[in-house]
């Protein structure tokens, strides 16, 4: 046997290897993938790079479907032109078969599709085309890996001050609601309530009596 040091990919295990396809990709994965996240570290680079007016109204927060469940901040899903059923993130041109924020895009997009789950690295997606393709060096591969670590921590810190943050956020605005409530006439009340009631198509209180 030689003294060459055995390949990984002799061994069985290539390493992973990966070039973005841009326009030229075939399945648009990244774009059509159910999720895509955003942390608030991501708010914070826009907000520097002066971006943040531009693609703040591209995302909205999704609460827990399950008191388990976190809440997350995601793009905003939209359908594609081509495929009505099927839908992608509204930062994806179909045009253009790119995406519009690209040197500016969150930084799960920027790992995609490497993960890290905090004890390994895996693929979320063997789907792109991208995967397998070029040439990584071993300073590209530590980068990607970094990355991926990196947008775990993000997550994870975004996961967790949000709920927090959101609280923060509706607070004041709860409670001028129910300061403005408090200040209502009754007629103003009854008139909300049949307003209420005919939305709901339920009969108000009045009509009720």
């Amino acid at each position: 046997m030689s003294e060459e040091k055995e390949t990984s990919e002799e061994r069985g295990t290539p390493k992973y290897r990966f070039k973005c396809l841009e326009q030229k990709c075939t399945t648009r994965d990244c774009h059509i993938r159910p999720h895509i996240n955003v942390t608030l570290a991501d708010l914070s680079r826009w907000a520097v790079q002066g971006y943040i007016a531009n693609i703040i109204v591209g995302l909205e927060i999704i609460p827990p479907e399950k008191e388990t469940d976190p809440m997350t901040i995601e793009t905003i899903r939209k359908p594609l032109k081509d495929d009505s059923e099927e839908t992608s993130c509204i930062f994806f041109d179909e045009d253009a078969n790119g995406c519009t924020i690209r040197y500016s895009r969150p930084i799960s997009c920027r790992t995609f599709p490497l993960e890290y789950n905090g004890s390994k690295y895996y693929l979320s997606s063997k789907n792109c085309p991208g995967v397998g393709q070029g040439e990584v060096t071993k300073d590209a591969l530590k980068e990607a890996k970094d990355l991926a670590e990196q947008d775990y921590k993000e997550r994870v810190e975004t996961i967790t001050a949000l709920p927090a943050l959101f609280t923060l956020v509706m607070a004041p605005m709860i409670r001028q609601s129910t300061e403005a409530m408090d200040r209502m006439s009754e007629e103003d009340r009854k008139r909300m309530d049949e307003i209420i009631a005919k939305s709901k198509g339920e009969p108000s209180a009045s009509e009720e009596e």
